[in-house]
């Protein structure tokens, strides 16, 4: 009797385990939420991926709106549209600079948020772009493009170069109220010069070009960023530069 009952335990054990492993695997929250919002039409469109094998048993349920961090709206489902990707559209009350936020919740594990700041794509963008420069930095000496010592503010120029800047780069941080730093054209200029195009790098989120070749004094560095609307921001940087090393 009492191995019967240490059976019937293991037997109770596994179906709980295969119970557990089943609802893990066919379970799970929605993998992509993407939001949209017309502000002329005052409405948000949320569009859910969640697939499911059965939508009217594992599907969407519930659906929290949330503006500025206060719940405005909440709606409960039965089932799912469609057994994968489906859209609901709400009518949400907003203005420019609101954040929508967007929380889905499966009926049987998880959830997933999102959110969307409200913008008004008909107003024009007349805001240019702006220009920080990390290398090289004010006030130091620079060798090959890398920092070493800090020098006296203004005893020769804002920063001072010495080889060129081959090892590390001339760098700079591109910042707009509405494009991506990789969709902004940025430039160098040396005395009104064009250098040549700055390369965007996605490792460092910077601008990035070489300034090489054999040269000795006091120049003007000029950096210029136009985003898709052609505003046009700029920066100026006094630079010592010494190089004898010609370009390869």
């Amino acid at each position: 009797m009492r191995y019967n009952k240490k059976i019937l335990v293991c037997i109770v054990m596994c179906l709980l385990t295969v119970t557990t492993y089943s609802i893990t695997v066919f379970a799970h929250p929605p993998q992509n939420l993407q939001l949209d919002y017309d502000l002329a039409n005052q409405t948000l469109a949320v569009t859910i991926t969640h697939n499911s094998l059965a939508p009217n048993s594992h599907y969407v349920y519930k659906i929290d709106i949330e503006k500025n961090g206060i719940l405005y709206l909440s709606e409960e489902y039965l089932d799912q549209p469609t057994a994968d990707t489906f859209t609901y559209y709400y009518t949400v009350e907003a203005v420019v600079n609101d954040v929508l936020t967007v929380t889905a919740y499966c009926s049987l594990y998880g959830s997933i948020s999102a959110s969307i700041t409200v913008i008004d794509e008909t107003a024009e963008d007349t805001t240019p772009p702006t220009i920080e420069v990390v290398n090289p930095t004010e006030g130091y000496f620079h060798f090959s493009g890398i920092r070493l010592f800090p020098t006296q503010l203004d005893i020769v120029a804002d920063t001072m170069g010495f080889g060129g800047f081959r090892v590390r780069p001339v760098q700079v941080r591109v910042t707009d109220n509405t494009d991506s730093p990789q969709d902004i054209s940025v430039y160098m200029y040396v005395y009104e010069n064009e250098q040549g195009t700055m390369n965007y790098n996605s490792n460092t989120n910077l601008h990035e070009r070489k300034w090489i070749g054999p040269d000795l004094g006091v120049f003007t560095l000029t950096i210029t960023a136009e985003d898709t609307s052609n505003n046009i921001g700029s920066m100026e940087m006094e630079v010592w530069y010494f190089c004898f090393i010609p370009e390869p």
